[in-house]
This record gives C-alpha cells, structure tokens and sequence, in this order.
C-alpha cells in the first residue's frame, strides 16, 4: 500500500477548495472587513495546516495588513506551514524577516506578520496562551472535527468584541462517487456515522452534518450570520486528465476511507477491498468524480 502524506494531501487540494470556496460568502467577509479602521487585522486560524488559506487570502486581496496566527496540532505541517510562506513570500517579490519565532512578509500593498502555534485546539482554548481579541476567526475544513456546540463558545470567547469569523468548507452530510459502485451507499453509510461516533483527545470530535447544524449552533453561540453557502468539492478528470495533484487528492480520500471502515467489523473485508480497488483503478483511468457537500459561513462574532 502507498504511503500517504498529510502536508501533501493539503497541498492537492488547494485547488480544489480554490473552486469551491463559496465567493459571495467570501465578498461579504472581504467587505466588512474593507470597512473596518486601517489597523492590521488581527487574525486566528484554527486547523491552519500548512498555512494555505493565509497565502490564499494575501494572494485574493482579502488581507493586506495582519497579524495571523496559525494553529496546529501537527508541529510538522507548521515547519511545513514556514517554509511555504517563506517560498511565497520571495516569489512575489515580498521583503522576507524573520523576528523571533515569527515571519513577516511586506511589500507593496502587503504587511502581514504570521506565528505558530502548535497545540491541540481544546488545550489551546482552555489555556491563556495565544491571541486574545482577535479581529478574525478562521476555521476551513476543521469544525467538523471538533464538537461544535462546546468549541463555539470557547472559540469566539478569543474574538474581539464586534469581530468576526470565517468558517468555511464545513462537510454537511453527503459523499458522492461516480461512476456509482453498488456497494457505495453500504460503505458510505458506515463512514458517515464514523464521524459522528468519533472521539479525539477524549473529546467528542466531528458531526457527518456539521454544515446544516451551524446554521443552528451560530446564532446559540451568539453570532450573528452574514453569509452563507455551499462550497461543494468537485473533482473530475477533464480530457487531460485531473487537475494539478488531484489524482493524489482522491487517492488519498479513498485510502482514508478504507483506513476508517478497516476498524469496523460490520464492513466485510472483502466488499471494502473490492470497492477501494475498484475506486483506484478508477483514479489510474482518469475515470473517477467525486463530490463532497459542503457549506461556508460568515458572520460577527457575540457582542
């Protein structure tokens, strides 16, 4: 079986949340914060990965002057998170320092100092390290693995008053393969409740239906919704095949599949061997199209 990388998963789907990332959800974000005053925009992203979205936002125009705070649990993808930055930084012709444990990129139009926080989320809230009063929360692709009705509140206890949040590519329930396989609804069905079942850090961790459930858990944590929409994951091969590492991309989702239902007794070995060689086979072909729906969301945070 192949070894798979988390940094290089993140990697692949870059393009992929490019397109799916909902734009008038992300309009509204960018004009409120275009209102706000000429201070740098206080930032905290949890689940920040390998720092994708803060180049995304500097490279889209969303954030020109910041202070973004990136947190992890993996310290590997935030090593991983630098060097990119770093990389970003010198082929857009930004000045690159380095102050302390912190990178500063600036240039025209651009002033954006970034740090790095290893810690698991819950630990992280509970303690007193990190940014307080932050300008902008941002969670992509992360809230529906943490419990959301206990992490809101704790979460948006770290916004500024009159703040706001991001919250983007949030799973909301519903897993599609194409060409459909006859097994996809058996296996499918197991993988979904594995993610309402899921405990990490001993702690309640994901929601198969997270984006529909925030519509609801937004405005009891106190928030107030600005926009919200969907930002569906859409892979499909074109007649040259998958778009830049995407092939990798769905790869990788099929083996985290067959990973998570290997741990289930009610899964015949057999039928789930059978599905993931047939899905790969697929991949190999330029064959396979694969849709996750999603949903985003912005909002101000409790006053």
């Amino acid at each position: 079986m192949p070894t798979f990388s988390d940094a290089r998963y993140l990697e692949a789907k870059k393009t992929i949340d490019d397109r799916a990332l909902n734009q008038r959800v992300l309009a509204s974000l960018r004009n409120e914060l275009a209102a706000r005053s000429e201070s740098a925009t206080t930032v905290l992203e949890v689940g920040a990965g390998i720092g994708t979205m803060a180049t995304r936002l500097i490279d889209w125009q969303v954030l020109s002057r910041a202070e973004y705070t990136l947190l992890d649990l993996e310290l590997e993808l935030l090593g991983e998170a630098r060097r990119r930055l770093l990389s970003f930084g010198h082929e857009r012709g930004l000045v690159v320092d380095e102050p302390g444990d912190c990178l500063r990129l600036h240039g025209a139009n651009v002033d954006v100092t970034v740090r790095f926080v290893a810690a698991e989320l819950g630990a992280f809230l509970e303690s007193s390290a990190g940014p307080q009063g932050v300008d902008l929360l941002i969670a992509n692709a992360f809230l529906d693995i943490v419990d959301v009705p206990s992490t809101l509140p704790r979460l948006f206890a770290r916004g500024a008053r009159g703040g706001l949040f991001w919250f983007c590519i949030n799973f909301d329930g519903e897993t599609m393969f194409l060409p459909e396989h006859a097994d996809d609804r058996a296996l499918l069905d197991v993988y979904h409740r594995s993610m309402d079942e899921r405990v990490r850090h001993g702690r309640p961790a994901g929601d198969s239906k997270t984006g529909r459930h925030l519509l609801l858990e937004l405005p009891r944590a106190g928030a107030s919704l600005i926009a919200a929409g969907a930002s569906d994951w859409v892979v499909f091969p074109s007649e040259l095949g998958y778009t830049a590492d995407e092939a990798y991309f769905l790869r990788h989702i099929v083996n985290t599949i067959r990973a998570e239902l290997e741990r289930h007794t009610e899964v015949p070995r057999a039928m789930l061997t059978a599905w993931c060689d047939e899905r790969n086979a697929q991949i190999e072909r330029n064959a396979l199209c694969y849709i996750a729906h999603q949903l985003d969301f912005a909002g101000r945070l409790p006053r």
